[in-house]
């Protein structure tokens, strides 16, 4: 009998977390948690099959403290704005953070398939588009001004990852940050798998650094990390610092394009993203050192996975439009309190029974 009572009980106290994560991460799709999950699962799976080493975590407990603290505030504090949004916007950056960490050390794992470089077929797609990269990124390194403007247009990336989660929070629109969230995820990982089966060791690694003055290259591949993922040993990064290794498509692209994709209903942020993503664009070809194909396929992949995300979601909701939706918690608070009362009051209750 204490056993079954022990069951039951165990089972509403899980009911409950359930409930409670569901109210937190109200913003992030289930698609995109799945999607974040297997990113994190290849990269375990593939580094422990492969031999190699990633590095470790920081400690966490001084911001595990500081979530549980803003949660157990916005839970109990009188309904206002802040306490509304507020567990909102930091259980969907703990959802950007960990998805893009988890992307980072897939991308290492997955290049220790070793499948043959595609820089001649890259230079190649270059020449049919019409590019010279080496023309070009001289033409930027004799000007620089111009230099200085795409190497902070580029270097705004992560900014540019946070802000539509600022954005859609403060404006309360869930269903355009579900959307957002879900394409990041989709885009993410099929940058990863498009750049495991494609890879390149970018342009800039082609020609000697010496030659420019301005372009410091800030984002190119590392080209001794990508040697030795590639070669089958062991291989040991703990100490390492981690860099980018996705060549084609560009993810700098993808961001670039997504972002200003998702605050298109916000017209002065939507304007001015515009103008930075433009010098972004140009960046990922001379800071990042990509060939010129790399943010032509980054764009189209953002837009692709943008339109997919959009598509799930509306299959969730039915006929209702996606970005019509607000956030209201209010409902599920009320619920979800009123579920602690009364499993409180049932233990209590059982447990009054039990000693009787």
């Amino acid at each position: 009998m204490f056993f079954c009572k022990a069951v039951h009980i165990s089972r509403r106290f899980h009911d409950l977390c359930l409930d409670h994560l569901r109210l937190r991460f109200i913003a992030v799709p289930s698609a995109a948690a799945r999607l974040s999950l297997a990113m994190m699962a290849s990269a375990y799976v593939g580094a422990k099959a492969t031999g190699l080493t990633l590095p470790s975590f920081p400690d966490p407990s001084l911001f595990v403290v500081a979530v549980v603290a803003l949660d157990l505030y916005c839970r109990f504090a009188s309904p206002s704005f802040v306490s509304r949004v507020a567990p909102i916007f930091v259980y969907s950056l703990i959802y950007i953070v960990a998805t893009s960490l988890a992307g980072i050390f897939a991308s290492y794992a997955t290049q220790r398939l070793a499948m043959p470089l595609q820089d001649e077929l890259f230079l190649s797609l270059d020449r049919w588009l019409g590019g010279d990269w080496l023309a070009f990124a001289h033409y930027v390194d004799d000007r620089p001004l111009l230099a200085k403007w795409l190497r902070e247009a580029y270097s705004s990336m992560t900014m540019q990852i946070i802000a539509p989660v600022v954005l859609l929070v403060a404006l309360e629109r869930i269903g355009e940050l579900r959307v957002y969230l879900l394409a990041f995820a989709i885009a993410l990982t099929a940058t990863i798998v498009i750049a495991a089966f494609l890879p390149a060791s970018s342009a800039v690694t082609l020609v000697d650094d010496s030659l420019f003055h301005e372009l410091r290259f800030g984002g190119r591949t590392p080209l001794d990390h990508l040697t030795r993922l590639r070669e089958s040993a062991p291989l040991n990064l703990e100490s390492s610092a981690i860099g980018g290794l996705l060549s084609f498509p560009s993810f700098h692209a993808v961001v670039g394009a997504l972002t200003p994709l998702s605050l298109r209903t916000v017209r002065p942020a939507f304007y001015f993203l515009c103008v930075v993503d433009i010098a972004l664009m140009v960046g990922t070809v001379t800071e990042g050192g990509h060939y010129f194909v790399d943010p032509v396929a980054g764009v189209a992949l953002a837009y692709l996975s943008y339109r997919m995300a959009q598509r799930i979601e509306g299959r969730r909701i039915g006929p209702f439009r996606v970005s019509a939706i607000r956030l209201n918690i209010a409902p599920s608070v009320s619920r979800s309190r009123a579920r602690i009362r009364r499993f409180a009051s049932r233990s209590s209750s059982e447990g009054g029974a039990e000693v009787a």
